[in-house]
């Protein structure tokens, strides 16, 4: 078995090696920090990292496998409590668990129960996690949740006792103890599942497969916070024909040429005094250089046209036919006014309204119209029929409102006002393109221009020109915004001027084109200025660009690691090594638990798979096409399809750790919760701890049975698990049983205890004492049900069980005698019980004195048939045994 995972390691580099014979030795397989540690930097050390000192690597051998194949001890769970803050459970209680068999928990549905089962989820091995969370309906900030935890270890003498807080890592030796309920049932049904238990080569390569996932992690996050500093640009400027460009195009990411190295890059950054003086006379040399003049020039007309745009609309702007107009439109927009102001106070001068017309009125105006046509209405008028609903107060317009309102839509509506507002649209339009008019300053012209000026004396002159036209017509402006006549006339136009500037300089560029085409000495010279220009530079940008080639380094030593722990190796080799060693034994205890479990009329398929390093198993159907078992399958058969998947993983455990199991047989028919609680009982016999949760009384008793039955019998710890009122939920006893579950006797004698407490109530006849007998009859009701299937009928026949005893007829009379006094026994706690009745038959509220005689019949009529039951079975002994022949 051995040999696959040696000759296997065998290849591997000697990190690995390392790794796996570390893995071999430390418990659980699972690696320390110190040697995760240990293990990381020999993986640094095959990417290329300078480690010192070198890790020393130790190969795994045969001597470790041996070693590690030994049976991990197991732990068993001693008990579970006190709890402190988790959901509501009471503190102070403790749940003890059976040591050499079997611990039968029960609890009713909202009892506290599933409260334990949650922490053992949290403690022990489950598929499925749960939140312990506080007390939901109390305010403020909840504590974690406190168990107080008690286990032995194979071998020891004594219990450890732990005080776990959620939060913190779990006890490892319980670590192995597996958890069933509800939650893990649905993902063994619908999910593929992580096998849990293998053999030591298999686990310790699914622990190595874990560690390299976690490696691979640690590894891509470094890679990604150097890539986020890698978006940072590198230094640029240089030529991009250069040997330095070249260069540094080698340190982007995505280039497929390899890095660069150091010397290199120093090489090309190397510039001396001599370079820096060779540089100054080139610089000089090609400064009237016909390409460098040609592109001067380019620029100087550009920047000219952009000048000229500015000018052409300062002339269409601030001309003095601009102005004419604009004077036009301000005695327009005058005259129109008054009029409308005019025609405003004639037509409302009875109203007791003042300034109807002017600006504010027809701003509120204005908003009118537009919120009518929002409600659908006519966008030029506002309502003004009689009876219609105002604007602002939603109130019926009368006939006098009616009467202004139409007056308003008339004004508003009318040519004076009509002529006003388009002759004020108008002149603001025109104001507007004045105050947007771009009219730049000396400074801003001179920036733009200042190549063009350098070009000659001659064109420094046309830029004063330039300047002192603009600052004539910023004057201008400042008049025309100001509604005056300017007295200072624009400048003359700048149009031919710049017209002639841009042609000459078109021409001089192409001038410079054509010297630049015939002169081959000069592109030399320029080759040699920009390489000297990027060495110095270079030079300056050093550090950066050193930092970005080690930031580069350091990202491939990094995806090298990567490349070094993927997991895709180790998991071909587990899946090699788990199908010769485990899956056929899986398989087929999956195929012999759906066997046991009443499932062999349905076809499974079981495969397996490897993911990540880990191993993982599924059951599905057998079908011409895949389909999903919840598809199919009944809620039954897929509880016991998940059960029997569990008990048959558990089953590869060769430590035989616990099991805990919520509720397994819930949507099961009784056939299967039989079989259910047979094999369950079997667990224990074969000496697992076997913890069972359970609100079902039928397999309760199943289970009790079936360890009764089995040879030689399996010992149970019993616990019931209740809530009252005085002390909250998850009181734990071994001795109470819940109601449902109680003998008669223990019945009557719980009643009796109860009336001994009513003695101490003063008032009853109250309410509070009505509910408390009613309380009272109910029980004594169900007790005298309970006392016709225990003691009248003998057990023959009971509600949580699935047998017909037959044999118990051999007690069993039922005389007419017997069917009266039940018969009016049950009326009469039936009507004190709870049932609803006419008015004309409430009865009044029992005394004390009536319920311990109603309690004292049934009392004695148990006593009754208890004896003759007795006789019964004496006489019919009898039956049981041939007659006795005569004889002379």
């Amino acid at each position: 078995m051995a040999d696959g995972l040696l000759e296997w390691a065998d290849k591997q580099a000697d990190w690995v090696r390392d790794a796996l014979r570390r893995h071999a030795q430390h418990g659980g397989f699972s690696l320390s920090d110190e040697h995760k540690k240990h293990v990381r930097t020999g993986v640094r050390l095959v990417a290329g990292y300078a480690i010192d000192p070198v890790p020393d690597h130790e190969a795994l051998a045969s001597s470790h496998l041996k070693s590690a194949a030994a049976k991990e001890p197991r732990a068993i769970l001693c008990s579970l409590g006190s709890v402190r803050n988790l959901n509501r459970l009471a503190e102070g209680q403790t749940l003890k668990f059976a040591l050499n068999g079997l611990t039968l928990i029960y609890g009713d549905n909202g009892s506290g129960k599933s409260g334990y089962c949650r922490i053992t989820k949290k403690l022990c091995r489950s598929l499925t996690s749960d939140e312990l969370l506080g007390n939901v309906f109390e305010a403020g900030t909840k504590p974690p949740a406190e168990v107080q935890v008690r286990f032995i270890e194979e071998g020891a003498v004594e219990p450890q006792e732990v005080v776990w807080i959620d939060g913190t890592p779990t006890p490892q030796p319980i670590s192995r103890i597996s958890v069933f309920d509800s939650a893990n049932a649905r993902l063994y049904v619908d999910k593929q599942n992580r096998i849990g238990f293998l053999p030591a080569d298999i686990a310790i390569l699914e622990r190595h497969g874990t560690h390299r996932g976690e490696l691979e992690a640690e590894f891509r996050a470094e890679i990604k916070a150097l890539e986020a500093k890698l978006k940072t640009p590198m230094p640029g400027g240089y030529s991009p024909t250069g040997t330095v460009a070249a260069l540094l195009a080698r340190l982007d990411p995505k280039s497929k040429v390899s890095l660069p190295s150091k010397s290199q890059i120093k090489a090309q950054a190397e510039f001396s005094d001599a370079d820096n003086t060779e540089l100054g006379q080139l610089a000089i040399l090609l400064a009237s250089d016909p390409s460098t003049m040609a592109t001067k020039r380019r620029r100087a007309k550009a920047a000219l046209e952009k000048i000229a745009a500015a000018a052409l609309l300062v002339e269409a702007r601030l001309s003095d036919g601009a102005w004419a107009t604009l004077a036009e439109q301000i005695a327009a927009a005058g005259s129109t006014a008054s009029a409308a102001k005019l025609a405003a106070a004639s037509a409302f001068k009875m109203l007791p309204l003042a300034d109807v017309g002017q600006a504010p009125w027809r701003l509120m105006f204005d908003y009118a119209r537009a919120y009518a046509a929002t409600l659908g209405g006519d966008h030029e008028h506002v309502p003004s029929k009689e009876g219609d609903l105002c604007l602002l107060c939603q109130e019926p317009l009368t006939a006098e409102a009616a009467e202004r309102m139409s007056s308003f839509n008339a004004f508003v509506t009318g040519a004076a006002n009509m002529a006003a507002q388009k002759a004020a649209t108008t002149l603001h339009a025109s104001q507007k393109a004045i105050v947007d008019l771009n009219i730049p300053d000396g400074d801003e012209i001179q920036a733009a221009l200042g190549e063009f000026g350098d070009l000659s004396l001659a064109r420094k002159e046309v830029i004063a020109v330039i300047i002192n036209y603009f600052a004539i017509a910023a004057n201008r402006r400042s008049s025309f915004v100001a509604s005056a006549a300017s007295e200072a006339p624009l400048a003359p136009s700048l149009a031919a001027t710049i017209s002639e500037q841009c042609a000459q300089l078109a021409a001089e560029a192409s001038d410079d084109d054509n010297a630049a085409k015939d002169d081959t000495t000069r592109a030399a010279t320029r080759k040699r200025r920009d390489e000297l220009t990027d060495r110095k530079k270079l030079g300056a940008d050093l550090a950066i660009v050193l930092a970005r080639l080690d930031d580069l380094e350091e990202r491939l030593k990094l995806l090298e690691c990567c490349e070094a722990v993927e997991t895709g190796s180790v998991s071909r080799q587990m899946t090699a090594l788990r199908r010769s060693l485990v899956m056929e034994h899986l398989e087929n205890r999956i195929l012999d638990e759906i066997q046991s479990l009443g499932l062999s009329h349905i076809p499974f398929s079981v495969n397996d798979r490897s993911q990540d390093g880990q191993s993982y198993f599924e059951v599905g159907l057998a079908a011409q096409k895949a389909t999903a078992n919840n598809r199919v399958l009944s809620e039954g058969e897929q509880r016991a399809l998940a059960l029997a998947c569990f008990l048959a993983e558990a089953g590869g455990d060769t430590s035989r750790h616990g099991l805990i199991i919520d509720d397994p047989v819930s949507s099961l028919d009784h056939l299967r919760v039989r079989k259910v609680a047979s094999r369950l009982v079997g667990e224990a016999a074969n000496g697992r701890q076997v913890i069972i949760f359970t609100h079902n009384l039928l397999f309760f008793n199943e289970v009790v049975d079936a360890a009764a039955q089995s040879m030689p019998p399996v010992p149970i710890v019993r616990n019931y698990i209740s809530k009252n009122e005085a002390s909250g939920f998850g009181i734990i006893s071994e001795t109470d049983e819940p109601w449902i579950a109680q003998p008669v006797t223990k019945r009557i004698a719980t009643l009796r205890d109860r009336l001994k407490a009513f003695k101490e109530i003063a008032n009853q006849t109250d309410e509070s004492w009505r509910r408390l007998a009613k309380d009272f009859y109910t029980d004594l009701r169900e007790s005298w049900e309970r006392l016709v299937e225990e003691v009248l009928l003998g057990k023959v026949v009971e509600r949580f069980n699935t047998d017909v005893r037959t044999q118990s007829l051999k007690v069993v009379s039922v005389e007419d005698e017997d069917y009266k006094r039940v018969y009016w026994a049950m009326k009469r706690v039936s009507e004190r019980s709870g049932h609803d009745m006419a008015a004309g038959k409430i009865l009044q509220a029992p005394t004390l004195l009536e319920m311990k005689s109603d309690l004292d019949a049934i009392e004695e009529f148990r006593t009754e048939v208890a004896k003759r039951r007795k006789a019964n079975e004496e006489r019919r002994a009898a039956f049981e045994k041939p007659p006795k022949a005569e004889t002379i």
